[in-house]
């Protein structure tokens, strides 16, 4: 029996009018909501890479994404709440329903820069609680082999937050070799895994839509 959520075999109209019986799902309604984060600054950075290749297919499967620049983000504490990138980072974690977080790996774990967007995201603004009840998808990049260092933290960090982090996940090694000059990725099986990876953060969005909290 087909899988009623293969986003692949479904065409963009299903999204609009599905059948809620056969699909054993509230309507899907609005597109989903999913904030982007990556952790380098760097002029190649293939994070932001990787991240710009997670919002292409997440628009393909039918989301309206945001990636936050953190350039100009400060440190957390070094700087009022009302900081003007502070404020939009918050902003966009409150809008936001799916978040994917990036990060390459340094020293065996994740980096600063995007440790510092995921600090300056509190537990709760007010009555708000920007991160409770999300879908979270985690992706790393590596110069040279295989690890999962980094999104092992971010798992960490994702329970942490209350968020509902998927079980699928990226870790591209040696990513020097996985993107062309005009920093697209090139087709292997981490494109694969990548696609799969969006593919599920989006089924697990509509899945607990309405009763994540």
């Amino acid at each position: 029996m087909d899988d009623p959520l293969a986003l692949s075999n479904i065409a963009p109209a299903a999204f609009e009018k599905p059948s809620a019986e056969r699909l054993q799902l509230p309507q899907l309604g609005r597109r989903p909501r999913v904030l982007l984060l990556y952790g380098s600054l760097r002029a190649r950075s293939y994070s932001r890479f990787l991240t710009l290749e997670a919002g292409r297919l997440l628009e393909a499967f039918g989301a309206d994404t945001r990636i936050f620049n953190p350039r100009g983000l400060p440190l957390p504490d070094d700087a009022p709440e009302g900081d003007p990138k502070v404020k939009e980072l918050r902003e966009l974690a409150v809008w936001s329903e799916a978040q994917v977080w990036c990060s390459p790996e340094r020293h065996g774990g994740m980096t600063g820069v995007l440790k510092a967007q995921l600090d300056w995201i509190p537990l709760s603004i007010g009555a708000v609680r920007p991160t409770q009840g999300k879908t979270l998808a985690v992706m790393q990049v590596s110069g040279g082999s295989q690890s999962f260092n980094a999104i092992n933290q971010l798992r960490i960090l994702g329970r942490w937050m209350r968020m509902i982090t998927i079980p699928n996940q990226s870790s591209v090694a040696k990513a020097f070799e996985q993107f062309d000059e005009a920093g697209r990725m090139r087709p292997s099986p981490d494109y694969d895994r990548l696609v799969d990876v969006m593919e599920e953060l989006i089924k697990f969005t509509y899945l607990t839509r309405g009763v994540s909290d």
